[in-house]
């Protein structure tokens, strides 16, 4: 990876508390400048409607809020986030959980309750990917805590990895660096603490391969600046 790096924007929409340990390793994944925005803890981190898309690539995290939700946090940072998900504006996009949903709502996706008493699928589970830009293809573990699915893919779009309950557990554009999983891949000790997961479940031949995804995003971002 190049020595000279853009900044990597990592987007904490935590409703509750912060996820430290997650970007803090992410953080130190990019290896270059970071910048992180907490638009519902730390209003003024977030970065405005019309602010330059100045940034090497953008994570948006997951969140305990909904898509749905009337929050002018979640407007402002969906305006913000449009010219990249239109395409007017290309940087690597990677959302993840609530991330996910986001991009997937903004590209005219949608995004329903996984199931009617609005339960959470929490644990670890399995997902199987076909063979795409983050990920060769195959089945692998994948760390999950969510309440809420995209039930219709968005134009542009396509489903690459699929895991029971959920037919999609992961889609990428199919032009633009534009990706999204619903399931955790930056999931730590401390994030299986904060949702309600064993954190001895979470060895580390079951958090490898779903972080694998992350770190393919980010050299997929470094090698979009090369270009």
């Amino acid at each position: 990876m190049p020595s000279r790096r853009k900044t990597l924007l990592v987007v904490d929409p935590s409703v509750n508390r912060p996820e430290g340990e997650a970007v803090a390793w992410i953080a130190g994944a990019w290896g270059g400048p970071v910048r992180v925005c907490r638009p519902a803890l730390e209003p003024g981190s977030a970065p405005p409607p019309g602010d330059p898309h100045e940034v090497g690539a953008v994570v948006v995290m997951g969140s305990a809020a909904s898509v749905h939700d009337d929050r002018s946090w979640l407007a402002a940072l969906g305006a913000w986030l449009a010219p990249i998900v239109r395409g007017e504006v290309e940087v690597p996009l990677l959302g993840i959980c609530f991330g996910h949903q986001l991009l997937a709502h903004l590209a005219g996706g949608e995004v329903r309750p996984l199931r009617a008493d609005r339960s959470k699928v929490l644990g670890v589970s399995r997902t199987r990917f076909e063979p795409c830009r983050l990920h060769p293809g195959g089945e692998m573990p994948v760390v999950v805590s969510h309440r809420e699915v995209v039930t219709r893919v968005p134009e542009g779009f396509r489903v690459v990895a699929r895991r029971r309950e959920v037919p999609v557990d992961a889609i990428e554009h199919q032009d633009r660096p534009l990706f999204g999983v619903q399931f955790h891949p930056e999931a730590g000790p401390e994030f299986a603490e904060h949702v309600g997961i064993d954190p001895a479940r979470l060895r580390p031949d079951v958090v490898a391969p779903a972080r694998g995804v992350l770190m393919a995003f980010l050299s997929l971002a470094a090698e979009e600046e090369r270009a």
